[in-house]
């Protein structure tokens, strides 16, 4: 008969040296885990080059982001100015400044701007990723004043029969049409120009036969573009109103205002903004010989407002932000693990550690997977569930009780059923996180509370640290 082993006895010391062997083993592999971590935010950052890619093919092919410019009215004039010019007296040259007639086109923007619209947005797909691209239609009406004497402009002669109307879209490649120009019961088709802020306003209709000389030009524009993302109205108009429609119902309002008044519902929202010529860094008229067009073009686009249409949470936005709350996952499901082995007298293997944190990493690769061919919701459940029933089973190994494996399963799924809400909630994710690591502290400290961490004893042997 084998001689009986004496138990091994363990000094108060030496216990509590292996209980923070135990905690820094922990520490240790948790931060190990954000290599993997790490990796899965690779893939992510990946494919999200991808998706832009995508977007920024069909964007090519559909319309890009819109920026509704115009309508501005160009009226060419000539007036007396100093000019210099060089003279030669025997063999010297001499710089001589004369007053002679020179040309010049001066620019007015509209008394009132009005501009009334529908955008129509819808998926388009390439692979297996879509963006938001939309159609609009929009009714630009306003009013036309020029007055030559108010913005200070001398001229000698006024060629009134070439005044023109300037027009222009950010992204022509989108514009289906424009025009024509109405106005004083006469129409004018809208023309390509490469006169000045042709960057900006590249089409021109002739408004010569329209406008009576220092009168007052109504006018009506009816556009139909094609873009994605954004759509965005310069704000011209000495007085602008813009009012916008759409079946969206996520909009973001972006620009130089937002609007002053906006219903946005489960149907789509319906915007309506208002300005002044105040709110903008740009003249309601200038001429080419005072202000060069490029200075007016750099403020124009910056004065713009509008809506941006885009998915509220995608997967991979949702992944993103998720892979953030990983080191959380592992320090609720190592604590649990670590308090059973202090009050149940387990012995957990630091590699069972490991696997376990292991399989919590591969929750956020397989979220991420999912996404792409599931709709969110539905990626992150089965996702989720996977995981959880997957570290459950393997727990129950080494747990040795249902209890202590049911109290796993249900602190897991628990977890990422509120992730899941913290996600979804964009407005109130800070809020709803800190509660949760409000509570999570707060239910260790409850549970805990009567543990004599001095008085501790770890188990020895194979599975110990």
């Amino acid at each position: 008969m084998e001689p009986v082993q004496p138990p091994v006895i363990v000094s108060p010391a030496k216990r509590r040296l292996m209980i923070f062997i135990k905690v820094g083993g922990i520490m240790l592999l948790i931060a190990l885990l954000h290599i993997p971590l790490a990796l899965t935010h690779g893939v992510l950052r990946e494919r999200l080059g991808f998706q832009r890619q995508a977007t920024e093919e069909i964007a090519g092919l559909w319309g890009r982001a819109q920026i509704v410019t115009g309508p501005v009215l160009a009226v060419p004039y000539v007036c007396k100015a100093r000019v210099t010019r060089t003279k030669f007296i025997g063999d010297r040259a001499v710089n001589v400044e004369e007053m002679d007639l020179v040309a010049g086109t001066a620019y007015f923007l509209p008394e009132m701007l009005d501009v009334d619209g529908t955008v129509d947005p819808e998926l388009r797909h390439r692979g297996i990723y879509d963006t938001v691209v939309f159609t609009t239609k929009l009714r630009l009406a306003g009013s036309f004043q020029p007055d030559f004497a108010a913005a200070g402009i001398v001229a000698e002669r006024i060629d009134w029969e070439k005044a023109r109307v300037l027009f222009g879209v950010s992204d022509l490649h989108g514009l289906r049409t424009v025009g024509p120009l109405r106005a004083g019961g006469k129409e004018a088709a809208f023309e390509s120009t490469g006169a000045a802020l042709d960057e900006l306003l590249p089409l021109a209709a002739n408004a010569g036969a329209m406008l009576v000389a220092g009168g007052r030009l109504e006018f009506a524009i009816d556009v139909v573009a094609q873009g994605s993302e954004r759509l965005e109205i310069a704000q011209l108009g000495k007085t602008t109103r813009v009012t916008l429609t759409s079946p969206w119902a996520d909009p973001s309002f972006v620009g130089a205002a937002l609007p002053v008044a906006r219903e946005v519902g489960a149907r789509g929202f319906k915007a309506e903004w208002a300005s002044t010529h105040f709110s903008r860094a740009f003249p309601q008229s200038w001429t080419t010989r005072a202000i060069e067009n490029a200075t007016i073009a750099k403020k124009i686009a910056p004065a713009a407002f509008g809506v941006r249409f885009a998915q509220p949470v995608d997967g991979y936005s949702m992944a993103e932000r998720a892979q953030k709350y990983g080191v959380l996952f592992f320090v609720l499901v190592f604590a649990v693990f670590f308090v059973f082995e202090v009050t149940a007298g387990l012995a957990i293997h630091p590699l069972q550690y490991g696997i376990v944190g292991a399989a919590l990493c591969l929750f956020f690769l397989g979220f991420l997977a999912l996404s792409e061919f599931l709709a969110t919701g539905a990626a992150y459940g089965v996702a989720a569930a996977a995981c959880t029933l997957l570290v459950a089973l393997y727990a129950w190994s080494f747990l040795k009780s249902g209890v202590r494996t049911g109290v796993v399963f249900a602190g897991l799924g628990s977890t990422y059923g509120y992730l899941y809400f913290v996600l979804k909630s964009q407005d109130y994710a800070l809020l709803a996180g800190t509660a949760a690591l409000f509570a999570g502290l707060a239910l260790v400290m409850f549970c805990t509370r009567r543990i004599n961490w001095y008085a501790l004893e770890m188990k020895t042997g194979a599975a110990s640290v």
